[in-house]
């Protein structure tokens, strides 16, 4: 702050939202500092509220003044900061003593020399009892960086912190150090506060501004506010934290427009009808309040992982995350390249190993899956491969890389998004090569802790979601369409026992099958949650075909093949590994082919010199090509082909007929 725009702040508190951030924190001093609690958070939430206060009310501004003088002599005194209290003993106080400095700073024109010397010795003599380097180095740098430039002896950018933020967030956006913890640190949790305000004092007093314009800090926002949050507006569960893991409606998160608007959108959709803090943090950093609502939708980060979802303004949608990071990690990301999250009808359906540390960490505690037991050699892979989003339909294939030394896994993950009374539903394939007659274990993690129902033996299994639900009464069908070897069930931990005593085990399904002589295997498996009384997905299988009942004459058609072998059904033929399809002319048909080189059914016909994977849903759809390719559509009655918004010249003249070459890549594709 600058006192020059007090007279600015005072103005805005006449309108929305800052007004009523006024009437909380004059109604925060007025009621005095709680004793409940950590006393650091307390302590940080009374002293910026009270500085809030003085510059929004001046005819009390000495009083406001010696308040703030007194919790810093009294009570920020008495915090203890102390290495040898491990995190208790650092991060707190660290984080509260960051909001003391800023809250001084702005009130010490209210204050005299004297009195501005007695709080300044009592914040550099507890602030100093820590290093500057240690454990849990952002708090460290936010806070001492801050007193730095407080005190004038930082007048040039923080490389060492810069570098830090910047090892937390991959090329993509996406966070390798967990969602949990991406929201505490980076994302500006209040329980960590100087971790990421430190970069608002920077940009402020123009010693470092490499932060609100940084193209990828930005798109960490994006990510943060949209994709890593479920349709309830909870956390997706990847990582260290625990399956109830809440969501707070942190200070730090009304800045995120300084960083980006549509972030910003996404914070007001986040926090919509829950009213910002009076405290200097939410109410003078925003440049501008949070802009209209925006749900999120869909999206994929090559380095990050799948986040798919239904219609974000429906809080019961399904929200279903496939993650694989590439080039980092940190101590509280788990053994899960290539695992999964899944939440629906407003609960987190599947959890994994909670927190804290190794003992959470393996992939069998984790929705992934091993060879032979044999633990992820790595927590990273090779990210998202291939990806398409659609309007109500969603893939994408996840390369495990590293994590597989002496194998291949690929997940590849589809959400076919409910439409009406139609209920939408997650296709899980998994395609594993490894030493021929080794046994893979895919590992499942519903929330539950009651014990799963088997409704058919090694096929189809409900878990009732009553482990740390936020909605009662849904339940989880997992239904095996590759039909394993055997399906084991059994509890385990859901958060490490010696630091969480008390904390309730869950259900895990371990379905195991084995690899073929050549070292291959592929499985479906079919996630669907279920309301109170709703019935599971029909399905029925027949020769080379799985159909999928979904609803009152709706049926989709799934085949798996070896891309090899051209296989035929009675409606048609297809070489590939997945063939997904609905005919149903009144909800949305779509047609998805994976690695598909021949498809031929009731007149369509496409073929390629080399494995592609195509959706079409009406007249438009996206063709992913894995290098340059020869192609042939043929389908009665064309009347124009468009390939990436261009018609496309034939080398042929048959009616009907197109055949053209494309370059590897994504290409968009209009048929009419």
């Amino acid at each position: 702050m600058k006192r020059e725009q007090f007279s600015y702040h005072r103005d805005k508190s006449e309108s929305e939202p800052w007004k009523a951030m006024k009437q909380d924190a004059l109604r925060t001093v007025a009621e005095g500092l709680t004793t409940e609690g950590n006393p650091a958070y307390a302590l940080q939430e009374f002293i910026g509220a009270v500085a809030l206060a003085y510059i929004l009310e001046p005819h009390k501004s000495k009083e406001h003044a010696q308040l703030v003088r007194k919790m810093i002599i009294e009570e920020y005194s008495r915090l203890v900061l102390d290495e040898a209290r491990a995190w208790g003993g650092v991060v707190p106080p660290l984080g509260s003593f960051f909001v003391a400095i800023l809250s001084l700073d702005i009130v010490r024109d209210g204050l005299s020399a004297d009195e501005v010397k007695a709080c300044e010795e009592v914040i550099e003599s507890q602030i100093f009892k820590l290093d500057r380097e240690g454990s849990w180095v952002d708090v460290r740098y936010g806070t001492h960086g801050t007193w730095d430039i407080y005190k004038g002896t930082r007048k040039e950018p923080d490389d060492a912190y810069y570098e830090n933020i910047m090892r937390q967030i991959t090329p993509d956006g996406v966070s390798p150090v967990t969602i949990h913890y991406a929201w505490e640190r980076v994302g500006g949790g209040d329980s960590r506060i100087s971790k990421a305000g430190y970069m608002d004092v920077l940009e402020f007093t123009g010693v470092d501004r490499r932060y609100y314009a940084n193209e990828r800090l930005q798109r960490f926002h994006r990510w943060l506010f949209g994709a890593s949050v479920n349709n309830n507006r909870e956390m997706a569960l990847i990582g260290d934290m625990l399956p109830n893991q809440p969501l707070r409606n942190d200070m730090l998160h009304r800045r995120v427009g300084n960083f980006d608007e549509e972030a910003a959108a996404y914070a007001a959709w986040l926090h919509k009808d829950r009213p910002a803090k009076g405290h200097i943090i939410s109410y003078l950093l925003p440049k501008a309040p949070l802009p209209t609502p925006k749900a999120p939708k869909s999206s994929y980060y090559k380095d990050g992982g799948a986040f798919f979802r239904e219609d974000g303004n429906d809080p019961l949608g399904i929200h279903a995350v496939l993650y694989n990071i590439k080039g980092q990690d940190e101590w509280h990301t788990h053994q899960e390249t290539n695992g999964l999250a899944l939440s629906g009808l407003g609960n987190r359906l599947l959890v994994n190993g909670g927190r804290l540390g190794a003992p959470t960490r393996p992939a069998s505690l984790n929705n992934t899956l091993t060879v032979d037991g044999e633990e992820h050699q790595a927590r990273i892979g090779k990210g998202i491969v291939e990806a398409i989003i659609g309007e109500s339909f969603d893939y994408s294939s996840g390369d495990a890389g590293e994590a597989f030394p002496h194998g291949k896994h690929l997940r590849n993950l589809i959400l076919v998004h409910g439409i009406g009374e139609t209920p939408g539903y997650c296709l899980v394939y998994d395609q594993v090569m490894a030493k021929g007659k080794s046994r893979i274990q895919t590992f499942w993690h519903p929330a539950n802790e009651t014990g799963v129902k088997e409704i058919s033996p090694n096929f189809h299994y409900q878990a009732l979601i009553d482990h740390q639900s936020t909605i009662p009464g849904t339940t989880l069908s997992l239904q095996f369409l590759s039909a394993p070897e055997k399906v084991v069930w059994q509890m385990v931990p859901s958060a490490v026992p010696d630091r969480y005593p008390y904390y309730p085990d869950h259900s895990r399904l371990e379905a195991i099958q084995v690899l073929d002589e050549s070292g291959h295997a592929s499985s479906l498996t079919l996630l669907q949650p279920l309301k109170a009384g709703q019935d599971a997905i029909q399905v029925n299988s027949k020769e080379i075909t799985t159909r999928l009942k979904i609803g009152e004459g709706i049926e989709d058609l799934v085949l798996e093949g070896n891309g090899e072998k051209l296989l035929e059904w009675e409606a048609g033929k297809f070489q590939g590994q997945l063939l997904l399809q609905r005919d149903n002319e009144s909800n949305s048909p779509f047609i998805f082919l994976k690695s598909c080189s021949v498809y031929e059914k009731e007149g369509f016909l496409m073929q390629a010199s080399h494995p592609v994977t195509l959706f079409k849903s009406g007249e438009n759809g996206e063709l992913l090509a894995s290098r340059d390719t020869e192609m042939v559509f043929s389908l009665p009655g064309i009347a124009l082909f468009l390939l990436d918004g261009k018609p496309v010249k034939s080398t042929t003249n048959q009616k009907d007929e197109y055949r053209f070459s494309i370059k590897k890549g994504n290409h968009k594709i209009t048929i009419k």
